[in-house]
């Protein structure tokens, strides 16, 4: 007796859940909500990798009662198989309000980090209308991935340029100071002899230079004293 209520009561949660499941599907199926997606920097859905990449979406509500906007996600997935997500993106929160037979732009920010090439890119709505929540989807499209251009006049290259010279004439200067500083030896100056003057002599006085005079005027022997240097002499 407890199996068959056990399974009795299985089957009435399984139906349970189908019926909400099916409650669910019906509500998203019936909100009248058209959405347009557009990329306000990039027109052709090409997205940048390493930038800020920005989706404007123009809400209506095309409704008799009025919708809250909870949130806007989306994901990135395989171009061929939408089942194959590659990676999913933030979410933003918001509080919107969507009054009926009105029109909101809702800004939605994400960023690219994958090798170039085509991606699948969806984009989610979250809404509420009373306390029934559904999702739609908003933007469903291929978007091609590129790098940005390289531009050699960018400030932070141009940075990156004089940082890595720098470091680099900074690292040669060691190399050749730690392997050919100390090969090279100052060479000694040498001295040179001073050459003193042909009319002095080592006592610095002056030198007569009696080459040109004739050998017969030239005096051997030391001047004669006169008779009074003589008699002087004596005395003393």
């Amino acid at each position: 007796m407890a199996k068959s209520v056990s399974l009795w009561t299985l089957c009435l949660l399984l139906l349970a859940s189908v019926f909400v499941l099916a409650q669910e599907e019906n509500a998203a199926a019936s909100a009248n909500i058209e959405i347009i997606a557009q990329f306000p920097d990039n027109p052709f859905g090409l997205i940048t990798n390493g930038q800020r990449n920005n989706v404007i979406l123009s809400l209506t509500n095309k409704e008799a009662v009025d919708y809250s906007i909870l949130s806007v996600s989306g994901q990135l997935t395989d171009r061929e198989d939408s089942s194959k997500i590659i990676r999913n993106l933030t979410a933003i929160r918001l509080d919107t309000n969507v009054s009926s037979e009105a029109t909101v732009e809702i800004p939605y920010t994400f960023y690219s980090e994958f090798a170039p090439g085509e991606l699948g890119l969806t984009i989610f709505v979250d809404l509420l209308n009373g306390e029934n929540a559904i999702r739609i989807v908003g933007y469903n499209g291929v978007v091609t991935i590129t790098n940005p251009e390289i531009s050699w006049w960018d400030p932070e290259l141009l940075f990156l340029y004089v940082l890595l010279g720098t470091g680099a004439a900074g690292l040669g200067y060691l190399i050749r100071d730690a392997f050919f500083g100390g090969s090279k030896k100052t060479k000694a100056k040498k001295e040179e002899p001073t050459v003193r003057p042909t009319h002095r002599d080592e006592k610095g006085q002056m030198v007569l230079d009696e080459s040109w005079i004739p050998q017969q005027h030239l005096r051997s022997d030391s001047p004669k004293q006169s008779p009074k240097m003589k008699k002087r002499s004596s005395r003393k």
